[in-house]
């Protein structure tokens, strides 16, 4: 009766094991599907990751701009045949937005740099009041 009840367990790990490993590689068979007949042989085709998810490549951020220029909830992967390889739209608006970040940045960094001055400046001027008073 052990020996059954061991067999069964490890036929239920291995069935399991087997069931969820085939989930993270199917993930969106779907649109993996549909953009086949675009020329997709993989996730990567949209995607940065070989899993995908999050990440996309240039054809991904494309995808993305014009479900949010459709004002649609979803992607539809047929918008691929309006696709043009190298995109310049898709492309300026990324470095522009890398640009932006950078800006963002320099910004931030002048900020803190002139807190700080400012902070020093404020211990210098308080330091000799401290001297001043007699104790």
């Amino acid at each position: 009766m052990t020996k059954r009840l061991i067999k069964i367990s490890i036929a239920i790990i291995l069935f399991a094991g087997l069931l969820g490993s085939s989930f993270n590689s199917i993930a969106y068979p779907p649109y993996l599907r549909q953009a086949k007949k675009f020329g997709a042989k993989d996730c990567l085709y949209c995607h940065k990751n070989p899993e995908g998810g999050e990440g996309w490549n240039a054809r991904g951020d494309w995808l993305i701009a014009e479900k949010e220029r459709r004002k649609v909830d979803a992607v539809d992967v047929e918008w691929l045949s309006e696709y043009k390889e190298g995109d310049k739209k898709v492309e300026e608006k990324d470095k522009e937005k890398d640009k932006e970040k950078d800006k963002e940045k320099e910004k931030d960094k002048e900020k803190d740099k002139e807190n700080k001055d400012s902070q020093k400046e404020d211990s210098k001027k308080e330091e000799p009041k401290k001297k001043d008073k007699p104790n």
